[in-house]
């Protein structure tokens, strides 16, 4: 999905074609263009090859997320201190920091949905009419459409809906339907003139988008219902804290503030049972969740907060707290076992590397121990969010190693070293097809030739051929005699090694120059 993201945004820099994105020179309608404009827009000023600032914009989306949860929680209970707790678990979950590290653009539109929600929120608690807020909501709701269509709507607007009219009714919706009015005509001009727009200039191929969508969300990546209803998980470090925040009857029975509780619960149950009738299910769709989820999660450390400072907890409450951390605790004492058999071993990390991971890990663990003791929530919190800055800084810099064990690795991005060849177009061939990835090391596009229904060479001058098989074993004999074949080199882009399963053939492309001898007979087919 980045390699196809970052793809369109380099052709919107090359052709100019902003308003009508294309992939490898066929028109992308699927996705709605604004983080393909911004990606663009970094792409212009950085290069398309620094993927460290094409990744950047996703950062900044998914640290604006942090923020509206920050205020959002504000904007419910007033409570700062709920704030900072939500908004740690929430910029520590597993997959908000990987949508937030990755060229995907499910953060963006979970980001502006967020905004939108506090601020639509904050304008149903005003005794006013809160028309600023209400248009401030309407533009992060058509920014949201913007980035990824309906998504953010199904998977996390209607179930916070949902929450808000049954914990704190309806009535005050429909009261104010005049500033709410305003603000849906607002994301109504912000979303719909680019659907428009292509629906005009190129209807038939936004009806076929239409129907091979529609038909993607039925038939493709089908799973259970039951598929998504282990999303604790995806959180990562807070699997167990969100675990433990979903047995309602302690919760119902112990927290403070029952009413919050019953909000989050409802969200965060509604966002799953809906994504859930999807028959098309994959992992990251359960970003959403993770957003009321860090909520619940809250809720529990909140409480153990407050018994614990007043001096009044309960049994339960002293043995689920010694589950959470303990859990935590012997992960960091752990971790530098972990680390050394599948990084340092295998002299994929540095001994400097190494023992400062090890060291601060250990002192973690031990610093967690103590927070046991003292029953301090602060002290976990600081120390598990702390675990997962050092897992960030000393470790997932030395992934690329562990990931890639293929001795013959060789990145098809050398080609663009062949200044031979820089100027020439490029063609696919083969039964074998040319991944998105692989196009987008290439750095331009590359058309498809079909040597079974198109005989003629395509262009009358020499041209670049990438097949997976040998170039030799796929021409006839006639196109042999009339054409130069030149084997410029083989690539492997497999990350896993020969033997196992994601070692796959496709990864693996022959780069050759074919030149037409006979021009006269060879004529170019467009």
């Amino acid at each position: 999905m980045e390699a196809r993201n970052f793809v369109t945004a380099r052709e919107i820099i090359e052709k100019g074609n902003w308003l009508v994105p294309t992939m490898n020179g066929e028109l992308r309608l699927a996705k709605p263009p604004l983080p393909t404009w911004i990606t663009a827009l970094f792409g212009t000023w950085f290069g398309m090859e620094n993927l460290s600032l094409l990744r950047f914009p996703a950062g900044l989306m998914g640290s604006l997320l942090v923020l509206f949860m920050y205020r959002f929680t504000i904007s419910l209970n007033g409570n700062k201190n709920k704030a900072l707790i939500n908004s740690l678990i929430l910029t520590t979950s597993f997959y908000v920091l990987y949508m937030s590290r990755t060229g995907t653009w499910d953060i963006y539109c979970h980001s502006f949905m967020l905004g939108a929600i506090w601020l639509l929120h904050k304008a149903w608690s005003k005794n006013t009419k809160a028309y600023g807020f209400f248009i401030g909501a309407g533009i992060l709701l058509g920014l949201s459409f913007l980035s990824k269509g309906p998504v953010a709507f199904f998977a996390l607007l209607i179930p916070f809906l949902i929450a808000y009219c049954w914990i704190y009714g309806g009535k005050i919706i429909f009261k104010k339907w005049q500033p709410l009015l305003l603000s849906l005509v607002i994301f109504a001009g912000i979303s719909f003139w680019w659907p428009i727009y292509i629906a005009i200039a190129h209807a038939p191929e936004a009806a076929a988008v239409a129907k091979l969508e529609s038909g993607s969300w039925m038939n493709r990546h089908v799973r259970p219902f039951y598929y998504y209803w282990n999303f604790p998980i995806q959180s990562g470090i807070w699997t167990l804290a969100i675990f433990t925040s979903l047995l309602v009857p302690y919760a119902l029975k112990n927290f403070q503030a029952k009413k919050e509780y019953k909000f989050a619960l409802i969200w965060t149950i509604s966002s799953v049972v809906l994504l859930s009738l999807l028959p098309e299910k994959k992992d990251r769709y359960l970003l959403p969740v993770l957003i009321p989820s860090a909520i619940l999660a809250g809720h529990f450390f909140h409480h153990l907060y407050l018994v614990f400072k007043n001096n009044n907890s309960k049994k339960i409450d002293r043995i689920l707290f010694g589950i959470n951390i303990w859990t935590v605790a012997l992960v960091a004492f752990a971790l530098p076992i972990a680390v050394f058999l599948m990084f340092h071993q295998h002299k994929l990390m540095s001994v400097r590397a190494f023992a400062l991971f090890s060291i601060f890990a250990e002192l973690i663990s031990v610093s967690l121990m103590l927070c046991w003791m003292n029953k301090s929530i602060k002290g976990m919190l600081l120390g598990t969010t702390t675990l997962l800055l050092v897992v960030v800084v000393f470790i997932i810099p030395h992934t690329g190693g562990i990931l890639n064990r293929n001795s013959n690795f060789k990145n098809i991005a050398e080609v663009q070293n062949h200044p031979e060849i820089s100027s020439l177009n490029y063609y696919t061939i083969g039964a074998y097809e040319l991944r998105i990835e692989l196009i987008y090391e290439i750095g331009k596009e590359v058309r498809e030739w079909n040597l079974k229904t198109q005989k003629n060479f395509p262009e009358e001058n020499s041209f670049v051929v990438i097949s997976t098989e040998n170039p030799e074993d796929l021409f006839s004999e006639d196109q042999k005699k009339n054409m130069k074949l030149t084997i410029i080199d083989h690539f492997d882009n497999n990350k896993q090694r020969t033997g196992k399963r994601r070692n796959k053939e496709h990864f693996k492309k022959y780069v050759s120059i074919v030149t037409p001898l006979n021009n006269d007979q060879n004529i170019a087919s467009k």
